[in-house]
């Protein structure tokens, strides 16, 4: 029976966030200023507060994103799978 090692690279997930999601709504009201003209309000004030999510949640986006490339480990522990000399032997006759 072989004896199981420590892993030797590790996972790093990202944290969880509203931004891809805010920033997919703030594209609807972009898009919804582009062809929904005066429907409750003026087309601009759609695009308004669509363009202000985009820029607001993309700033969000790309500073965890930093935040999580500088939190992570720069070097991993080094892990080599060498054989002992004596592990080796000379092909038997049997």
């Amino acid at each position: 029976m072989s004896k199981i090692t420590k892993p030797t690279e590790t996972i790093h997930l990202p944290a969880p966030s509203w931004g891809p999601a805010v920033f997919a709504f703030g594209v609807l009201g972009l898009i919804a200023g582009t062809f929904a003209n005066d429907f409750m309000f003026p087309a601009w004030c759609y695009a308004f507060v669509g363009f202000f999510l985009v820029l607001f949640s993309l700033r969000s986006m790309i500073r965890k994103g930093r935040r999580a490339y500088f939190a992570m480990p720069r070097e991993q522990g080094d892990a080599r799978a060498e054989l002992p000399v004596e592990s080796f032997r000379a092909p038997s006759a049997d």
